[in-house]
């Protein structure tokens, strides 16, 4: 296979190196969070796989069969194929490395390029000739081509196209879903020519069964992505707004919901609190591409905005419930359910329970938190909110905001429970529909959507 490229504006034929055995290939997946793990289980399953990132402690953790994110299981972690490290020097064995690290928002909502570059910057130092890299992490269409490639080229000093290939395959696992694991989920693959999107093809199908789809051009793949997500905030945000007018109106959002989707063709989504590291960040690099092509993407903002006050509005409906006498929030001990950013699962990255528990803590309210499977590593929010670890641990409350449906939740807090720490006509705001309404409005001032 050879290839022309330009050199000192005159085109020289240069032959370029074959493409690995796809079946045989020695995969390194760089970032070992909820997409890199399950893909770097799935490919363990026939050929050595390297696993790679730069935080010791989980890297120790994985070699002891743990999984912060309960993506995987321990069964998965000591196969014999699975070689977990920080070593950067394991990755030069690698015929493949993937890409799959985040990409968070900077202050301000701008894309934060730094962890997917810098990744970059490890794989141009320390891979093979006829490596074929692929980026995984969600990016606005370009990125790929436009700031990972070059860096590829100036670290590696090697050329795209004739000493290494590069592709895109977006991520499209979803944490706590246990249901559809990386198998289940129909990949997007895109090279930088057809011949590589042959080969990330066959790569994939070593782990993915549930069909691939060869997308026109790389940058069709990232937007892609990029669109399934958006398209997500923005339909919630349609959703979230309608609570809010119904809510007014004394109607049930739910209620109209369920009377809609009785069409064939009408999409059902629910009202919430859209967080997380993938929908509510996402947009915002849309925005930013928009942006740069002097397009101010009217409705992908409205939606981000709708969302983002979505948390306030649970603030205010709880407000609003107090009695008269006591209409406000100045001294109430308020107990949130959930800092996760979704059911069933322990990210709290950018999760907006903490938003809710912002705007509690700013009206004077003492807000306790409760949620046994959430994973605090980091700081997330929730200035005053105090962590405790079972319900009854601070009781007894004046309030109740339930923002996570969690099994756990489902199977060991019933009314009875709830009824032992909170006083009878307490306001209780259930977002994501804990209890059952019409039992819990005979024991308390209660609310769901």
């Amino acid at each position: 296979m050879s290839t022309s490229v330009a050199i000192n504006n005159k085109f020289e034929v240069l032959e370029a190196v074959k493409l690995p055995n796809p079946k045989e290939s020695i995969v390194a997946v760089l970032g070992l969070g909820y997409v890199g793990l399950p893909l770097m289980v799935g490919f363990a399953d026939d050929q050595r796989t390297i696993g790679f990132d730069i935080d010791a402690s989980k890297i120790q953790d994985l070699r002891n069969g743990e999984d912060s994110t309960d993506m995987t299981t321990k069964e998965d972690l000591i196969k014999e194929n699975m070689d977990f490290t920080c070593d950067v020097n394991a990755l030069r064995e690698a015929d493949v490395m993937m890409v799959c690290v985040p990409t968070p928002v900077m202050q301000g909502n701008k894309p934060d390029y730094r962890p997917v570059l810098a990744a970059s910057r490890t794989i141009g130092q320390n891979m093979k000739r006829g490596c074929v890299v692929v980026y995984e992490s969600t990016v606005d269409p370009g990125t790929t081509e436009n700031k990972c490639v070059p860096i590829l080229e100036e670290v590696s000093g090697m050329r795209e196209g004739v000493d290494f290939y590069v592709g895109y395959s977006p991520e499209r696992v979803s944490p706590g879903e246990h249901a559809r694991r990386v198998g289940d989920i129909a990949k997007i693959v895109s090279g930088s020519t057809p011949a590589v999107t042959d080969y990330l093809a066959e790569l994939y199908s070593r782990v993915v069964k549930a069909g691939l789809f060869k997308a026109a051009s790389i940058k069709v793949a990232e937007a892609a992505k990029i669109l399934e997500n958006t398209q997500r905030d923005v339909n919630i945000a349609l959703i979230n707004e309608m609570m809010q007018l119904f809510d007014a109106m004394d109607i049930k959002v739910t209620d109209v919901v369920a009377a809609a989707g009785s069409k064939w063709n009408f999409h059902k989504y629910f009202p919430g609190l859209v967080g997380g590291h993938c929908i509510s960040v996402d947009p915002f690099y849309l925005l930013s591409a928009g942006r740069g092509h002097g397009l101010a993407m009217e409705m992908v903002s409205s939606a981000r905005q709708v969302n983002e006050r979505t948390a306030h509005y649970i603030s205010d409906k709880l407000h609003e419930m107090l009695d008269a006498e006591s209409h406000n929030l100045q001294g109430k001990r308020v107990l949130v359910l959930g800092r996760a950013f979704k059911d069933n699962c322990p990210d709290i990255r950018n999760s907006k329970a903490f938003a809710v528990m912002d705007s509690l803590w700013t009206r004077g309210a003492d807000v306790f938190s409760y949620d046994p499977i959430a994973d605090d590593g980091h700081f997330e929010g929730g200035r005053g909110a105090k962590i405790i670890n079972s319900l009854e641990e601070e009781g007894p409350y004046d309030a109740v905001v339930v923002t996570a449906k969690h099994d756990c939740f489902v199977e060991e807090i019933d009314l009875f429970r709830l009824a032992s720490v909170v006083g009878r006509g307490a306001p209780i705001v259930d977002l994501r529909g804990l209890f059952d309404e019409k039992m819990a409005k005979l024991q308390f001032n209660y609310w769901t959507p």
